[in-house]
């Protein structure tokens, strides 16, 4: 698999975009050698933060954005180009630290553009603790509140919650 990654990494058409941070994180231990197959859910999201745990920010990426899009193949090649060079917890660290940091500025950026005072956070890459203390460090350093769940799960839980409120309350 981490052949394909590096084949795909130097053909702009053939990288597959993706909306879920969990997979950018997938990729990110599977170049870390961290995580080759998926044998549970989050298996190596969850391998890569327990990983990043002990780490710091070695790269310090700056991140890029297309228009509302955070680019991910530059940060995956670094951090496949360091990989013999820097601690595994610091390189998995950087992951994290850069696409969190990336995604919180975008989420800024729109809110400030809005005039909006909240950002909220959700989606089953907020169960990762690192990322989701490395976001609000961007997003409070910026003057804005940040919103995380208490009481209902942020994955497929929540959604699920949130679609069985929309039902019951336009159907009964």
């Amino acid at each position: 698999e981490v052949c394909l990654i590096l084949q795909q990494l130097g053909k702009e058409r053939s990288i597959i975009k993706t909306t879920s941070c969990g997979r950018v994180l997938d990729a990110a231990a599977a170049v870390l050698g961290l995580c080759y197959e998926r044998t549970y859910e989050g298996e190596p999201a969850m391998k890569l933060e327990s990983a990043a745990i002990s780490g710091k920010d070695v790269l310090q990426l700056k991140p890029i954005t297309e228009g509302d899009v955070l680019e991910t193949t530059d940060m995956l090649l670094e951090i496949f180009e360091k990989r013999d060079k820097c601690a595994l917890a610091d390189l998995a660290f950087s992951a994290h630290a850069y696409l969190a940091k990336g995604l919180a500025e975008l989420a800024v950026e729109k809110a400030l553009e809005k005039g909006v005072k909240t950002v909220g956070f959700s989606g089953g890459v907020a169960c990762n603790e690192l990322f989701t203390k490395l976001m609000r460090e961007t997003v409070e350093a910026a003057g804005l509140r940040f919103l995380v769940h208490e009481a209902v799960p942020p994955g497929d839980g929540g959604l699920s919650f949130g679609q069985a409120v929309y039902a019951g309350f336009f159907h009964f």
